[in-house]
């Protein structure tokens, strides 16, 4: 039963398929990143972020007790600095200070 299919043209047709899948699972998960990120400016923000389930998004230059706050308070923790960071200049959003890169922080589930 089935059909046939020459070896050639059955691999071709798995091949595109799968190309197919992996195109419409990246787009789908881009876009669930990309709506689900909020820039933040404040603590303030961040907490509120967090509390939607969204990903923050800010200036970093805080330091290692200031991320520890920061989980105690929000159960959210320093996720990854971006490989394509915004353009600058950053400003801290827990200390004011000038920041050279964002982070993002986010609970983990």
């Amino acid at each position: 039963m089935g059909v046939s299919m020459e070896p050639s043209a059955f691999v071709a047709t798995v091949k595109d398929l799968l190309q197919d899948v992996q195109e419409s699972l990246l787009a789908a998960a881009t876009a669930f990143r990309d709506e689900n990120i909020v820039d933040v400016t404040s603590y303030d923000e961040l907490k509120a972020a967090v509390a939607e389930g969204k990903w923050a998004r800010g200036g970093w230059a805080g330091s290692d007790d200031q991320e520890k706050q920061i989980k105690e308070e929000t159960q959210a923790t320093l996720r990854c600095f971006p490989f394509e960071q915004p353009a600058g200049p950053h400003t801290c959003f827990m200390t004011g200070q000038p920041a050279a890169e964002v982070a993002i922080f986010a609970k983990s589930y």
